[in-house]
Protein backbone atom coordinates (compact mmCIF):
# COMPACT_ATOMS: atom_id res chain seq x y z
CA UNK A 1 0.00 0.00 0.00
CA UNK A 2 2.63 2.55 1.05
CA UNK A 3 4.54 1.23 -2.42
CA UNK A 4 1.63 1.96 -4.55
CA UNK A 5 1.11 5.71 -2.47
CA UNK A 6 4.78 6.75 -3.37
CA UNK A 7 4.63 5.60 -7.29
CA UNK A 8 1.39 7.80 -7.45
CA UNK A 9 3.19 10.78 -5.59
CA UNK A 10 5.59 10.50 -8.66
CA UNK A 11 3.37 10.31 -11.44
CA UNK A 12 1.31 13.60 -9.89
CA UNK A 13 4.78 15.21 -9.67
CA UNK A 14 5.87 14.34 -13.48
CA UNK A 15 2.66 15.36 -14.35
CA UNK A 16 2.65 18.82 -12.60
CA UNK A 17 6.11 19.08 -14.35
CA UNK A 18 4.74 18.56 -17.98
CA UNK A 19 2.24 20.78 -17.43
CA UNK A 20 4.11 23.36 -16.90
CA UNK A 21 6.92 22.73 -19.00
CA UNK A 22 4.07 22.98 -21.68
CA UNK A 23 2.72 26.28 -20.27
CA UNK A 24 6.17 28.16 -20.41
CA UNK A 25 6.43 26.62 -24.18
CA UNK A 26 3.41 27.98 -25.23
CA UNK A 27 3.97 31.55 -22.95
CA UNK A 28 7.40 32.32 -23.62
CA UNK A 29 7.72 35.38 -22.50
CA UNK A 30 4.95 35.84 -19.67
CA UNK A 31 7.62 34.94 -17.04
CA UNK A 32 10.22 37.13 -18.32
CA UNK A 33 7.51 39.75 -18.90
CA UNK A 34 6.08 39.50 -15.57
CA UNK A 35 9.51 39.48 -13.08
CA UNK A 36 11.60 41.97 -15.77
CA UNK A 37 9.19 45.09 -16.44
CA UNK A 38 9.17 48.04 -14.08
CA UNK A 39 6.03 50.12 -12.88
CA UNK A 40 6.19 53.82 -13.93
CA UNK A 41 3.38 56.07 -14.15
CA UNK A 42 2.93 58.14 -17.07
CA UNK A 43 1.27 61.41 -17.99
CA UNK A 44 0.54 63.22 -21.09
CA UNK A 45 2.64 66.98 -21.71
CA UNK A 46 -0.11 69.98 -20.57
CA UNK A 47 -0.80 72.44 -23.08
CA UNK A 48 -0.67 76.20 -21.87
CA UNK A 49 -0.54 79.42 -23.46
CA UNK A 50 3.04 81.03 -21.77
CA UNK A 51 4.40 84.73 -21.73
CA UNK A 52 7.56 84.13 -23.34
CA UNK A 53 10.26 86.32 -21.34
CA UNK A 54 14.12 86.07 -21.55
CA UNK A 55 16.61 87.11 -18.56
CA UNK A 56 19.94 89.81 -18.93
CA UNK A 57 21.62 92.34 -17.25
CA UNK A 58 21.56 95.91 -18.40
CA UNK A 59 23.32 98.99 -17.94
CA UNK A 60 21.93 102.35 -18.30
CA UNK A 61 22.73 105.32 -19.89
CA UNK A 62 21.43 109.16 -20.04
CA UNK A 63 19.69 109.60 -23.34
CA UNK A 64 21.34 113.37 -22.91
CA UNK A 65 24.91 113.80 -21.49
CA UNK A 66 27.04 116.54 -22.07
CA UNK A 67 30.42 118.29 -21.32
CA UNK A 68 29.44 122.01 -20.68
CA UNK A 69 32.66 123.75 -22.74
CA UNK A 70 32.93 127.72 -23.43
CA UNK A 71 33.32 128.74 -27.17
CA UNK A 72 35.22 131.67 -26.31
CA UNK A 73 38.43 132.40 -23.97
CA UNK A 74 37.57 134.79 -20.81
CA UNK A 75 37.52 134.42 -16.79
CA UNK A 76 34.57 132.83 -15.08
CA UNK A 77 32.86 135.88 -13.85
CA UNK A 78 29.37 134.30 -12.25
CA UNK A 79 28.52 130.90 -12.10
CA UNK A 80 24.74 130.27 -11.88
CA UNK A 81 23.55 126.50 -10.70
CA UNK A 82 24.64 125.02 -7.91
CA UNK A 83 26.39 121.11 -8.10
CA UNK A 84 23.34 118.73 -8.55
CA UNK A 85 20.98 121.20 -9.87
CA UNK A 86 17.83 121.32 -12.20
CA UNK A 87 18.68 123.44 -14.61
CA UNK A 88 16.11 123.92 -17.98
CA UNK A 89 17.03 124.26 -21.38
CA UNK A 90 18.55 128.08 -22.07
CA UNK A 91 19.21 128.66 -18.76
CA UNK A 92 22.59 130.72 -17.90
CA UNK A 93 25.18 128.28 -16.43
CA UNK A 94 28.34 130.23 -16.22
CA UNK A 95 28.88 133.71 -17.28
CA UNK A 96 32.57 135.21 -18.55
CA UNK A 97 33.66 138.91 -18.37
CA UNK A 98 31.71 140.54 -21.06
CA UNK A 99 32.62 144.15 -20.76
CA UNK A 100 34.36 144.05 -23.87
CA UNK A 101 31.90 142.50 -26.12
CA UNK A 102 29.13 144.68 -24.87
CA UNK A 103 31.17 148.33 -25.87
CA UNK A 104 31.93 146.27 -29.08
CA UNK A 105 28.32 145.51 -29.57
CA UNK A 106 27.30 149.23 -28.62
CA UNK A 107 29.28 150.64 -31.43
CA UNK A 108 27.96 147.89 -33.55
CA UNK A 109 24.72 149.13 -33.16
CA UNK A 110 25.35 152.52 -33.54
CA UNK A 111 27.52 152.54 -37.29
CA UNK A 112 24.47 150.24 -37.77
CA UNK A 113 22.31 152.41 -37.50
CA UNK A 114 23.94 155.50 -38.94
CA UNK A 115 24.30 153.39 -42.01
CA UNK A 116 20.66 152.66 -42.51
CA UNK A 117 19.83 156.22 -42.29
CA UNK A 118 22.00 156.88 -44.95
CA UNK A 119 20.64 153.72 -46.51
CA UNK A 120 17.09 154.73 -46.45
CA UNK A 121 18.06 158.10 -47.47
CA UNK A 122 20.39 157.63 -50.58
CA UNK A 123 17.07 155.25 -51.52
CA UNK A 124 14.69 158.93 -51.90
CA UNK A 125 17.93 160.89 -53.18
CA UNK A 126 18.35 158.29 -56.16
CA UNK A 127 14.91 158.16 -57.11
CA UNK A 128 14.98 161.76 -57.17
CA UNK A 129 18.25 161.65 -59.17
CA UNK A 130 19.83 164.09 -56.86
CA UNK A 131 22.77 161.06 -56.64
CA UNK A 132 24.25 158.36 -59.09
CA UNK A 133 23.46 154.34 -59.18
CA UNK A 134 27.22 153.97 -57.70
CA UNK A 135 26.66 156.11 -54.82
CA UNK A 136 23.34 154.09 -54.14
CA UNK A 137 24.96 151.21 -54.34
CA UNK A 138 28.14 152.46 -52.11
CA UNK A 139 25.44 152.76 -49.23
CA UNK A 140 23.76 149.86 -49.65
CA UNK A 141 26.87 147.55 -49.13
CA UNK A 142 27.97 149.46 -46.47
CA UNK A 143 24.47 149.22 -44.83
CA UNK A 144 24.82 145.37 -45.24
CA UNK A 145 28.58 145.33 -44.26
CA UNK A 146 27.30 147.04 -41.09
CA UNK A 147 24.40 144.87 -40.69
CA UNK A 148 26.55 141.63 -40.56
CA UNK A 149 28.93 142.99 -38.15
CA UNK A 150 26.17 143.67 -35.94
CA UNK A 151 25.46 140.09 -35.74
CA UNK A 152 28.54 139.13 -35.24
CA UNK A 153 28.75 141.43 -32.25
CA UNK A 154 25.51 140.21 -30.90
CA UNK A 155 26.62 136.26 -31.39
CA UNK A 156 30.40 137.48 -29.59
CA UNK A 157 28.24 138.62 -26.61
CA UNK A 158 25.96 135.84 -26.43
CA UNK A 159 28.98 133.14 -26.21
CA UNK A 160 30.09 134.86 -23.52
CA UNK A 161 26.83 133.34 -21.33
CA UNK A 162 27.25 129.53 -21.39
CA UNK A 163 23.63 128.28 -21.26
CA UNK A 164 22.34 124.63 -20.80
CA UNK A 165 21.44 122.77 -24.56
CA UNK A 166 18.63 120.86 -22.99
CA UNK A 167 17.27 120.30 -19.26
CA UNK A 168 18.78 118.37 -16.84
CA UNK A 169 21.03 117.74 -13.58
CA UNK A 170 24.13 119.52 -13.12
CA UNK A 171 27.52 118.06 -12.14
CA UNK A 172 30.17 118.52 -10.32
CA UNK A 173 32.05 121.63 -11.55
CA UNK A 174 35.20 121.68 -12.73
CA UNK A 175 36.50 125.13 -12.78
CA UNK A 176 36.06 128.08 -10.47
CA UNK A 177 34.94 131.54 -10.00
CA UNK A 178 38.26 133.47 -11.60
CA UNK A 179 39.15 130.67 -13.96
CA UNK A 180 40.75 132.24 -16.98
CA UNK A 181 38.95 128.97 -19.35
CA UNK A 182 39.48 128.44 -23.03
CA UNK A 183 37.39 127.23 -25.58
CA UNK A 184 36.76 123.51 -25.02
CA UNK A 185 37.58 123.69 -21.08
CA UNK A 186 35.47 120.77 -19.14
CA UNK A 187 33.20 123.01 -16.86
CA UNK A 188 30.72 120.75 -15.53
CA UNK A 189 28.22 117.59 -16.97
CA UNK A 190 24.91 118.11 -17.94
CA UNK A 191 22.92 115.08 -17.73
CA UNK A 192 19.02 114.14 -18.41
CA UNK A 193 18.54 111.71 -15.25
CA UNK A 194 14.56 111.56 -16.28
CA UNK A 195 15.02 109.64 -19.88
CA UNK A 196 17.49 106.87 -20.19
CA UNK A 197 18.47 103.93 -22.15
CA UNK A 198 19.21 100.55 -20.95
CA UNK A 199 21.65 98.67 -23.36
CA UNK A 200 21.41 94.59 -23.07
CA UNK A 201 22.62 91.53 -25.23
CA UNK A 202 20.14 88.53 -25.73
CA UNK A 203 21.31 84.96 -27.36
CA UNK A 204 20.66 84.77 -30.91
CA UNK A 205 18.07 82.05 -30.08
CA UNK A 206 15.52 85.36 -29.01
CA UNK A 207 16.36 86.94 -32.30
CA UNK A 208 12.92 85.84 -34.50
CA UNK A 209 10.75 86.70 -31.58
CA UNK A 210 12.31 90.21 -31.06
CA UNK A 211 10.18 93.10 -32.03
CA UNK A 212 10.02 96.48 -31.56
CA UNK A 213 8.21 98.81 -28.71
CA UNK A 214 7.73 95.38 -26.41
CA UNK A 215 7.66 95.60 -22.82
CA UNK A 216 11.04 95.24 -20.55
CA UNK A 217 10.51 95.06 -16.89
CA UNK A 218 13.97 96.61 -15.32
CA UNK A 219 14.84 95.96 -11.39
CA UNK A 220 17.42 97.24 -9.88
CA UNK A 221 19.98 94.88 -7.67
CA UNK A 222 17.95 95.15 -4.54
CA UNK A 223 14.92 94.03 -6.77
CA UNK A 224 13.06 96.90 -4.95
CA UNK A 225 12.41 99.22 -7.59
CA UNK A 226 11.25 98.43 -10.66
CA UNK A 227 10.06 100.23 -13.41
CA UNK A 228 8.84 99.44 -17.00
CA UNK A 229 10.96 100.42 -20.63
CA UNK A 230 9.93 99.67 -24.61
CA UNK A 231 12.49 98.49 -26.55
CA UNK A 232 13.53 101.13 -29.28
CA UNK A 233 16.79 99.60 -30.92
CA UNK A 234 17.50 95.64 -32.38
CA UNK A 235 21.02 95.85 -33.84
CA UNK A 236 21.27 94.63 -37.28
CA UNK A 237 24.12 92.72 -37.08
CA UNK A 238 24.93 89.78 -34.59
CA UNK A 239 27.72 89.55 -32.22
CA UNK A 240 30.00 86.71 -33.67
CA UNK A 241 32.50 86.42 -30.88
CA UNK A 242 29.63 86.16 -28.28
CA UNK A 243 26.53 85.12 -30.48
CA UNK A 244 24.33 87.81 -29.17
CA UNK A 245 22.55 90.99 -30.12
CA UNK A 246 22.47 94.18 -28.79
CA UNK A 247 18.63 95.80 -27.61
CA UNK A 248 18.11 99.28 -25.98
CA UNK A 249 15.20 100.05 -24.57
CA UNK A 250 14.28 103.67 -23.22
CA UNK A 251 12.62 104.80 -20.10
CA UNK A 252 10.67 107.60 -18.69
CA UNK A 253 12.93 107.75 -14.93
CA UNK A 254 10.52 111.27 -14.10
CA UNK A 255 11.10 109.82 -10.46
CA UNK A 256 14.95 109.67 -11.33
CA UNK A 257 14.65 106.58 -9.09
CA UNK A 258 17.60 105.05 -11.24
CA UNK A 259 20.65 106.67 -12.37
CA UNK A 260 23.08 106.47 -15.21
CA UNK A 261 26.33 103.62 -14.99
CA UNK A 262 23.33 101.84 -12.81
CA UNK A 263 23.45 98.03 -13.90
CA UNK A 264 20.10 96.51 -13.66
CA UNK A 265 18.10 93.28 -14.30
CA UNK A 266 16.42 92.80 -17.57
CA UNK A 267 13.06 90.74 -18.18
CA UNK A 268 12.03 90.86 -21.77
CA UNK A 269 8.85 90.53 -22.91
CA UNK A 270 9.33 88.10 -26.14
CA UNK A 271 5.35 87.79 -26.74
CA UNK A 272 3.04 84.78 -25.42
CA UNK A 273 4.00 81.04 -26.93
CA UNK A 274 0.96 79.17 -28.02
CA UNK A 275 0.25 75.35 -26.46
CA UNK A 276 3.17 75.37 -24.79
CA UNK A 277 4.41 71.97 -23.44
CA UNK A 278 5.19 71.54 -19.58
CA UNK A 279 6.09 68.52 -17.79
CA UNK A 280 7.28 67.61 -14.45
CA UNK A 281 10.84 68.81 -14.10
CA UNK A 282 12.22 65.08 -12.50
CA UNK A 283 10.73 63.51 -15.29
CA UNK A 284 13.83 65.49 -17.92
CA UNK A 285 17.24 63.74 -17.17
CA UNK A 286 20.60 64.73 -18.10
CA UNK A 287 23.10 62.95 -19.87
CA UNK A 288 26.66 64.09 -21.86
CA UNK A 289 24.47 64.42 -25.04
CA UNK A 290 21.85 66.91 -23.65
CA UNK A 291 18.11 66.63 -21.63
CA UNK A 292 15.98 63.57 -22.70
CA UNK A 293 12.58 61.78 -21.38
CA UNK A 294 11.26 58.49 -21.12
CA UNK A 295 7.77 57.91 -22.99
CA UNK A 296 6.02 54.66 -23.27
CA UNK A 297 5.46 52.81 -26.51
CA UNK A 298 4.14 49.33 -26.86
CA UNK A 299 5.03 48.74 -23.15
CA UNK A 300 8.33 49.95 -23.59
CA UNK A 301 10.77 52.82 -22.12
CA UNK A 302 11.44 55.09 -25.46
CA UNK A 303 14.12 57.44 -24.85
CA UNK A 304 13.25 60.85 -26.41
CA UNK A 305 16.10 63.56 -26.51
CA UNK A 306 14.69 67.14 -26.00
CA UNK A 307 15.08 70.51 -25.87
CA UNK A 308 14.09 72.71 -22.51
CA UNK A 309 12.82 76.70 -22.44
CA UNK A 310 11.66 77.93 -18.61
CA UNK A 311 10.91 76.22 -15.19
CA UNK A 312 7.91 77.38 -13.58
CA UNK A 313 6.16 75.86 -10.76
CA UNK A 314 7.99 72.53 -10.86
CA UNK A 315 7.68 71.86 -14.35
CA UNK A 316 9.38 72.72 -17.36
CA UNK A 317 8.72 73.91 -21.17
CA UNK A 318 9.61 71.51 -23.62
CA UNK A 319 10.75 73.25 -27.12
CA UNK A 320 11.54 70.54 -29.16
CA UNK A 321 11.43 66.81 -28.89
CA UNK A 322 7.60 65.94 -27.66
CA UNK A 323 4.13 66.01 -28.92
CA UNK A 324 0.83 66.27 -27.24
CA UNK A 325 -0.33 62.82 -26.62
CA UNK A 326 3.38 61.58 -25.79
CA UNK A 327 2.61 59.22 -22.59
CA UNK A 328 5.73 60.69 -20.50
CA UNK A 329 7.25 58.65 -17.80
CA UNK A 330 6.94 60.92 -14.55
CA UNK A 331 7.57 58.05 -11.89
CA UNK A 332 10.00 55.46 -12.21
CA UNK A 333 12.20 57.25 -14.98
CA UNK A 334 15.37 56.46 -12.93
CA UNK A 335 14.45 52.86 -13.04
CA UNK A 336 13.99 52.34 -17.23
CA UNK A 337 16.23 52.41 -20.11
CA UNK A 338 15.74 52.40 -23.67
CA UNK A 339 13.63 49.99 -24.85
CA UNK A 340 13.04 48.03 -21.44
CA UNK A 341 9.52 46.37 -21.23
CA UNK A 342 7.60 48.78 -18.48
CA UNK A 343 4.40 48.36 -17.11
CA UNK A 344 1.45 51.52 -16.34
CA UNK A 345 0.43 51.53 -12.78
Amino acid sequence: MKKKLIIASIITLIFIVIIIHHHKKNNPNNTSNTLSSIPVRVEKPIQQSLSQTANATGYLIAKKSTTITPRTSGYIQLIYPHEGQTVTAGQILFQLDNQAEKNALAAAQATYELSQLQYNRNKKFLQKGYITQDMYYASEVTFKQNQAALETAETNLANRSITAPFDGTMGALSASLGDYVNPGTALTRLVDNKHLRVEYALPVKDLSQLQLNQSVTISDESNNNKINATVTYISPAIDQNTQTIAVHATIDNQAQIFKPGEYVTIMQNLGPQKNALLVPEQSVLASINGYHVFIVKDNKAIKVPVKMGDRMNGNVVITAGLSPNDPVIIAGENEVKNNQVVSIH
